[in-house]
């Protein structure tokens, strides 16, 4: 099911939804006019406590989400509510981890990527998501410079 509706500015916001097995993922997708790819994709991903879309298209009068943003300078801006947050499934006992994370990455990331190639001239390679596959972990976090 996919439900779309306008915003201000000329900005679209469109709903999507993902299976990881039997697990509902949500999606939301942001773009100025037609959804175009011209710009690229933009695939937001929230932290552990929040939901997707009040943290990256939260609509405060006078001021642009960071979605909003994005899609004003030509991306197409999508968010991800992982498993158990937001409007994403619910039912299973799950501990919000790296591995389960990147399952519903690996899910999300392709649907981003393929219509948002879709739409462009240019399409994007996206990759083949497997059933039995195991994302690797990170090998460490890149941190910024400390500013003096």
């Amino acid at each position: 099911m996919s439900v779309a509706g306008t915003v201000a500015k000329g900005i679209t916001g469109q709903e999507h939804w993902a299976r990881k097995g039997d697990i509902r993922l949500f999606l939301w997708e942001k773009s100025a006019g037609t959804p175009r790819g011209e710009g690229g994709a933009i695939l937001f991903v929230h932290g552990s406590s929040m939901a997707s879309q009040p943290t990256f298209d939260l609509q405060v009068p006078g001021r642009p989400s960071a979605m909003d943003h994005f899609a004003g300078l030509g991306y197409d801006a999508w968010c991800v509510d992982l498993e158990g947050y937001g409007r994403s499934d619910k039912h299973r006992d799950i501990n919000a981890d790296i591995a389960t994370g990147a399952d519903d990455l690996a899910v999300a990331d392709p649907i981003a990527r393929t219509r948002s190639a879709a739409l462009a001239a240019d399409p994007l390679p996206a990759r083949p998501v497997r059933r039995d596959h195991r994302p690797r972990r990170p090998a460490g976090v890149l941190r910024a410079p400390a500013q003096p």
